[in-house]
């Protein structure tokens, strides 16, 4: 069987919208286990997209630097209205819900964090598994509360990096699939902005013919995220309450 080639296993990630890997980073997932053959080239092209997906896209090493990046100055609000002339990866460090007030979703993390939620107007306690009753009936309460912690409001503000560092906001003018607070998506998680995406005054407009969830997460940067994101609620809460009194 022949072995695979670097360019090969990089042609089947770009195929998926992937920005282009650093011959390096390929090269470890194409190196055989000790006594053992390489796996068949699917399982090559899932074990790599899995491994890009869930790295940090701003390390050396990790892309081709030709990789797309954001154009220059495109967080400039003089600009009222633009295309990206080609698909640009991006990676996600931040997320907010523009269609809730802060301290609602505080009151939502205080109860995620009494393992609490809501139902209707009922408040529903979810049972941690050495609490669970044997009975199925039982069971399916705290299912039905654990998956509506985090409903799907909006529209979302995103706080997006490019493979350079560059940072830039994107908005949900339309609702996109896959795009909300996590565990509906993780911080690092990579997004594709396809080419004819539109820039207005700053900030890109996220549609759903414009953008691709492609998933993944930065293990570090998203449980740092997590950990802070009361704080940071509440820090924006207590600022916005000085600047009225002021």
């Amino acid at each position: 069987m022949t072995t695979p080639t670097v360019a090969q296993l990089s042609q089947a990630l770009t195929s998926y919208g992937l920005p282009p890997p650093h011959p390096s980073f390929l090269t470890a997932i194409l190196v055989p286990p000790s006594n053992r053959g390489l796996p068949p080239f699917p399982a090559l092209v899932a074990t790599a997209k899995h491994r890009l997906l869930n790295t940090d896209l701003t390390l050396p090493s990790i892309l081709e630097p030709s990789a797309a990046s954001l154009p220059a100055r495109i967080t400039d609000v003089a600009f009222p209205s633009r295309l990206l002339a080609y698909d640009v990866v991006v990676q996600v460090l931040g997320v907010e819900d523009t269609g809730r007030s802060r301290w609602d979703q505080i009151e939502a993390l205080e109860m995620e964090r009494k393992g609490e939620t809501t139902k209707g107007r009922e408040v529903i306690r979810v049972v941690a598994p050495e609490e669970e009753p044997s009975s199925a009936s039982t069971q399916a309460p705290a299912s039905t509360s654990q998956n509506s912690v985090e409903k799907s409001y909006g529209p979302y503000k995103l706080d997006l990096q490019d493979v350079r560092g560059n940072m830039a906001y994107g908005f949900e003018l339309q609702k996109v699939a896959k795009i909300g607070y996590p565990p509906l998506m993780s911080i690092g998680c990579k997004i594709l902005l396809k080419k004819g995406c539109k820039v207005a005054r700053g900030m890109v407009l996220l549609e759903p013919g414009n953008v691709v969830v492609l998933g993944g997460k930065i293990e570090g940067l998203d449980k740092m995220w997590r950990e802070g994101r009361e704080k940071a609620l509440r820090d924006a809460v207590g600022d916005g309450s000085r600047r009225e009194g002021s």
